[in-house]
């Protein structure tokens, strides 16, 4: 057991790697100890109580001492994930969020750790249990920022013809990775993300200028003015024109 200021404990109990290559589906339980689920390889759909979760690649999930947990369909192909069961009196302590996506080569990484040093040294087991907990709080913390930051860039550079590719080479990360810290955070993926803003930008041009449609198209990158309003009909359901009709008509009626 390690104790942290009398007040807190975590006492690791044990893990193992979960691996199969044919159709699964997670046995019903309730057992006593928290438990951490982080996906390898394949999905994972589970149960906690009546909420739902579908893992994939990368994916962490910590399951509740005494809450039935247990899988809501099969998973297919080859499905691996490493599980890992401790107990905690004050699980609020370490901030663990209820789904997370680690670093995947830091938790693998760990993981294995973990999962040696059980049958060799479990109070080091126990150590690197909390030192996994606490970074991972902090590297959330850190993505948050990142997020942020993500889409700070996207509103900045809101009329342009951004891609994810785009993003990927001005921040250094691949855009797989973009996409989960963006939708983590704001439920959305990047692309949709891109596309919401480039939207509200066209929408704050048409009302906030005299600039003609055809000036609009080109100023936010597009090859030409068709292109323009396909774009914004598909994201608005009506025209560029119709738009900027309908708000200088509403805007007139309020006055």
């Amino acid at each position: 057991m390690i104790s942290f200021d009398g007040k807190t404990s975590l006492t690791f109990s044990n893990m193992g790697l979960f691996d199969i290559r044919s159709a699964w589906i997670h046995p019903t339980v309730t057992i006593d100890t928290y438990e951490l689920i982080y996906v390898v390889d394949g999905e994972v759909h589970i149960r906690e109580g009546n909420s739902s979760y579908d893992l994939g690649e990368g994916d962490m999930i910590l399951l509740c001492p005494g809450a039935e947990h247990g899988g809501t369909r099969y998973s297919l192909g080859h499905t691996s994930f490493f599980w890992l069961h401790f107990y905690c009196d004050d699980i609020a302590f370490f901030a663990v969020p209820k789904v997370s996506a680690p670093d995947r080569t830091e938790a693998e990484r760990t993981f294995k750790q973990i999962l040696h040093l059980q049958e060799k040294d479990r109070t080091l087991a126990e150590l690197t249990v909390c030192m996994f907990l606490f970074t991972m709080f902090r590297r959330r913390e850190q993505r948050d920022r990142f997020a942020y930051e993500i889409a700070e860039y996207i509103r900045v550079n809101g009329r342009k013809k951004l891609s994810v590719k785009d993003l990927s080479a001005f921040f250094g990360y691949n855009g797989d990775y973009l996409s989960r810290i963006y939708k983590r955070e704001f439920g959305k993926d990047l692309k949709t993300g891109i596309n919401e803003q480039r939207v509200n930008y066209i929408k704050s041009v048409l009302i906030n200028s005299d600039l003609r449609v055809f000036e609009i198209a080109a100023e936010c990158g597009f090859e030409d003015v068709n292109a323009f309003f396909k774009f914004f009909k598909y994201h608005t359901g009506t025209t560029p024109t119709d738009y900027r009709n309908s708000f200088f008509r509403t805007h007139m009626n309020d006055r």
